[in-house]
Order: structure tokens, then C-alpha cells, then sequence
């Protein structure tokens, strides 16, 4: 088991309004996704009162990523000249959103973009965690989506959660302990009826636990329907 502080948090959903995204100079916000514009929020937002995200790495998790984009990509290759647009496929590569952000503040850390369906939030947490531990430093790590775009199913509205994570020795608000696949996992609480069903949700709850002091042990994967085991974790106040 790995354990590590936790020295901040940050969530996002639709209801929250549009993302600011201030870490972006205005020029490349405009052009930018919103799911660049959510992570450049979420990253502001953790270190609006904990320090420098140039000294952290950063790891992000997306189940869809540019989707998008993407999407739009392959309507332009099926309608008029069929001509690609430039800007958009740069924008379109999985870790468009943290390429953008570390090239708008100058970070030259370690940077890590991952996807993995339904245990995107588990995964990244286990790679930032593990970040942690080997290089003696704080994480930033973060998981996003966008909307689901026409014609893709199932529908999921835009969700975004970010914990700044730091070594045991740093203080911090809480400790967080990863238990790995636990049978008779934890379901989830009540959530809003705009993400009851992402599969990003888990990591959204555990955001809001941490902030409001709730200790216990909290799934990583979505726990609705027949599934019994999920990557957990257990959350400590300090």
C-alpha cells in the first residue's frame, strides 16, 4: 500500500459555469478545448493557495480526451474539401491539454497523460502516488472530460476533479492511503444527477470528501450495477 498527503483539491462540473482557465494567456484560451480549458482551471485553482505548479509533476487522466475535437476532425474528412484543419489537429493528440498548459507556464517536469475506460481515476492517482514516492516531490494530479459530443453515447455531461498530492513529511489537509481492488467496495454517494453516471464521478466525490474533512474509504471505479470489487482508497484527516 502507498500512502501520501493530500495538500489540496479542486472540482469542476457545467454547473460551475465556464472555466476561466486565467493560466492560459488569453490568445491560446480562445483556441483552445474545453477540455484544456477545464484542466488549466483545475490547475489554478489547486495552486491559487498552495504554491508553484512549476515545482510538481503533473499526471492527468481523460477517458475520452480531445473527443471532440476529433469528432470534428472526422466530419471534415467526410464533408466539402474534406481538407483537415491545422490547428485543430495539433489540438486532437490525448495530452493536447497538459502540452498546452506546460507550454503556456514553462514547465519542463515531468508530465503524464493517461486513459484507461471506467479506472482512469484509480490509475492516475496510483501513478501520482507512486511520482510521489520516487521523486520526493509534489504531484498535481488531475482527471477531465468534456461533454460527450453527437453522435457518441452513452452521454455524459463535463466533469473535472484535481488533488495536489505530497509526501508524508509535508503538511497537509488529509493522508490517502490506496488499498487497490477491494471486495465489497464502498458505492458512491449521492451525486448530482449531471455525472451520477461518469466514469470520472468517483474521483469528483473523493475530491469533495477531502475538502469537507470526511474520512473513510471511498472507490476509485464506478460502483453502479453488478460490479462488487473497485480500486479504493481510505482518506485520513490530519
Amino acid at each position: 500500500m502507498i500512502t501520501v498527503g493530500v495538500r489540496g483539491c479542486a472540482v469542476w462540473t457545467a454547473e460551475s459555469g465556464a472555466p476561466a482557465a486565467a493560466l492560459l494567456p488569453a490568445n491560446l484560451r480562445r483556441r483552445c478545448s474545453l477540455l484544456s480549458r477545464i484542466v488549466a482551471q483545475l490547475v489554478g485553482d489547486l495552486v491559487a493557495s498552495n504554491g508553484d505548479p512549476l515545482a510538481a509533476a503533473w499526471v492527468c487522466g481523460t477517458t475520452l480526451g480531445e473527443i471532440a475535437t476529433t469528432v470534428e476532425l472526422l466530419r471534415m474528412m467526410h464533408e466539402g474539401d474534406r481538407a483537415l484543419s491545422p490547428i485543430r489537429f495539433a489540438g486532437s493528440v490525448h495530452n493536447a491539454a497538459l502540452g498546452q498548459l506546460a507550454i503556456a507556464l514553462g514547465h519542463r517536469g515531468n508530465s503524464t497523460t493517461i486513459s484507461a475506460g471506467t479506472s482512469t481515476a484509480a490509475m492516475v492517482l496510483i501513478e501520482a502516488a507512486a511520482s510521489v514516492h520516487a521523486r520526493r516531490g509534489s504531484v498535481i494530479a488531475i482527471v477531465a472530460d468534456e461533454p460527450t459530443p453527437t453522435p457518441l453515447q452513452p452521454a455524459h455531461d463535463g466533469l473535472g476533479a484535481a488533488f495536489e498530492l505530497v509526501p508524508l513529511d509535508v503538511e497537509a489537509r488529509a493522508r490517502l492511503r490506496l488499498l487497490g481492488p477491494t471486495p465489497d467496495a464502498p458505492r458512491l454517494g449521492t451525486l448530482p444527477a449531471s455525472i451520477a453516471h461518469h466514469p470520472l464521478a468517483p474521483a469528483w466525490a473523493l475530491a469533495n470528501a477531502i475538502t469537507l474533512g470526511t474520512t473513510g474509504r471511498f472507490a476509485l471505479e464506478p460502483t453502479h450495477g453488478a460490479r462488487a470489487t473497485a480500486f479504493c482508497v481510505e482518506v485520513e484527516a490530519r
